[in-house]
């Protein structure tokens, strides 16, 4: 049997590492943008908002403009402003005049909050005789006849009743005894890192009558499952992008799909244990290290439970090649627990297949920039 050295090959946009194929299943979780359980929230969503353009510029680009900036703040854990007055800052032909920070509280406040319709706290009005000149996000910013106004931060207060609002909280429900079950406590700085203000995470015991509680109200069907406060919604910048992946009651939203691995309530099995046998052969010593897989399927979210190793020419070797129709290694097969990672399928798809028993084989050597042994040439 001969060595290959088969060399890249773009399909798909896909990428490949020159040792693991790492890049293989990760450049393709990027370009499709494919949510999977396990998977950190942050890659499920765009931080646009924390980088966008609210304020273009003005229309007449060789005129400068005179602005003048009042941002009325006074609560420590509300939207924060600097974003907002930033960008004003940076358009080209404005020149900021006059700025200045006034509590909500104040005489001076109270007048401008009730000249402009001011409801909530933190706001900023951007002053100008040209404002209708000025291009904005009408989707961030209203305009008046002499002014831009931002006010609908969140986290806020509402003026007249003192009311905080947009401050969300979180309920981990946990099982004590799925040591194999991974926390969800990552979630929370992934959603402050899109402006969300986290109040509190409250973890709660499945076993315990609050989780009880919580499991049969909110019709729990899986553990860790997070259940997250309607305050969420409010974040009209991010609520759109991760909706999708939420279903709720009258009092919180919960993700609809687990993160692996998994308690399924029904059964009380433990859901998305995967384990892999790597099949090489010893006599091949330039082949890559198929064993290093391993740490890119674990970094899209994947629970390697057990390792197994045959060598081709083993009894288990030749009896897993025959099973599995085998014609180039090294390789690996994934246990048909893989078949609970149902919105991988696509990702792993362009580097193997899908078996009968719902075991997965890599087989598509041939897309990966390395060394490998193809079985039908002697």
């Amino acid at each position: 049997m001969s060595t290959q050295n088969t060399h890249h090959k773009k399909r798909h946009e896909v990428e490949s590492s020159p040792h693991t194929g790492k890049e293989v299943v990760r450049k393709r979780l990027d370009n499709e943008e494919k949510a999977m359980a396990g998977v950190i929230l942050v890659l499920l969503i765009s931080l646009a908002f924390l980088v966008y353009p609210y304020v273009k510029n003005f229309k007449n680009k060789d005129k400068i403009y005179s602005l003048k900036i009042i941002k009325i703040e006074g609560c420590d854990n509300c939207f924060d402003l600097s974003s907002i007055y930033s960008t004003i800052g940076q358009i080209s032909n404005a020149n900021i005049k006059e700025e200045k920070t006034l509590d909500y509280r104040s005489d001076e406040a109270k007048k401008l909050m009730d000249k402009y319709g001011i409801g909530r706290i933190p706001s900023l009005i951007a002053i100008s005789s040209k404002i209708s000149d000025l291009s904005l996000d009408e989707n961030t910013f209203r305009k008046t006849q002499d002014a831009a106004i931002f006010d609908n931060a969140v986290p806020y207060i509402e003026v007249d009743s003192g009311k905080i609002g947009g401050l969300v909280e979180l309920k981990e429900i946990y099982d004590s005894q799925c040591k194999e079950c991974k926390g969800l406590s990552s979630i929370k700085a992934q959603f402050e890192k899109l402006g969300i203000k986290v109040k509190n995470y409250e973890m709660v015991d499945s076993s315990s009558d609050r989780g009880k509680e919580l499991i049969k109200k909110n019709n729990v069907t899986f553990l860790p499952s997070l259940l997250v406060s309607k305050d969420i919604n409010e974040y009209w910048w991010a609520f759109d992008k991760i909706k999708g992946y939420f279903v709720g009651n009258d009092e919180y939203y919960k993700f609809g799909s687990p993160f692996f691995p998994y308690k399924e309530l029904s059964t009380g099995l433990v859901k998305g244990k995967v384990g892999i046998t790597y099949i090489t052969n010893k006599s091949c010593t330039d082949c890559f290290n198929v064993t290093q897989f391993k740490y890119s399927l674990q970094s899209i979210g994947i629970y390697i439970d057990n390792e197994k190793y045959a060598d081709i020419s083993s009894l288990e070797g030749k009896k897993l090649r025959k099973a599995y129709n085998i014609t180039a290694i090294p390789a690996f097969i994934l246990s048909g627990e893989i078949s609970d990672y149902t919105s991988i399928k696509d990702i792993l798809g362009d580097i193997g297949t899908f078996e009968e028993d719902k075991t997965f084989v890599l087989r598509r050597l041939d897309v990966l920039n390395v060394n490998y042994q193809d079985l039908n040439k002697k």
